[in-house]
């Protein structure tokens, strides 16, 4: 009889929804990068990502503000919660595939916005949101996770 894990890649990668963790067989464009050393304190998953100005050799990164050009988002890793400045860390861009946390009900194959910044929660677009992605299953209520498309405009 065949067990379903002797036949998988890699038994031990997470398949459970966390925040930040990008869908395995769908990213292909990640990049690597260091958290600049102008930011403070501890940057979570997920956060949306803005490359520093005085970027030199790897981009640096820092957390994208409101009006911010946003070039991905930051990547859960299994060693750490969080990084701190000087840290390495990787970025998902257009095209990967993220769960994200969902601020409120949101439709399947709706675009999606950044809700809040500092909670780091998106919801579904309206006329006059940057879009950032476009949902690929439904929330029904505010904390779920669910799997974004990542479309930045």
């Amino acid at each position: 009889m065949e067990n379903k894990l002797s036949y998988q890649m890699n038994v031990f990668a997470p398949t459970e929804e966390i925040k930040g963790r990008k869908v395995l067989p769908a990213n292909t464009e990640s990049f690597s990068g260091i958290i600049d050393s102008t930011v403070d304190g501890v940057v979570v998953p997920a956060t949306p990502m803005k490359i520093v100005a005085n970027s030199a050799k790897l981009p640096h990164f820092a957390p994208a503000a409101s009006g911010d050009k946003i070039v991905g988002f930051l990547e859960w890793n299994v060693i750490r919660n969080g990084y701190a400045k000087g840290d390495m860390c990787q970025v998902s861009p257009d095209t990967n595939v993220m769960y994200m946390e969902a601020s409120g009900a949101i439709n399947a194959n709706v675009n999606v916005a950044m809700d809040s910044f500092s909670n780091i929660t998106i919801k579904a677009a309206g006329d006059n949101d940057a879009v950032i992605g476009y949902s690929l299953e439904a929330a029904t209520a505010a904390g779920q996770l669910i799997r974004v498309k990542i479309k930045i405009a």
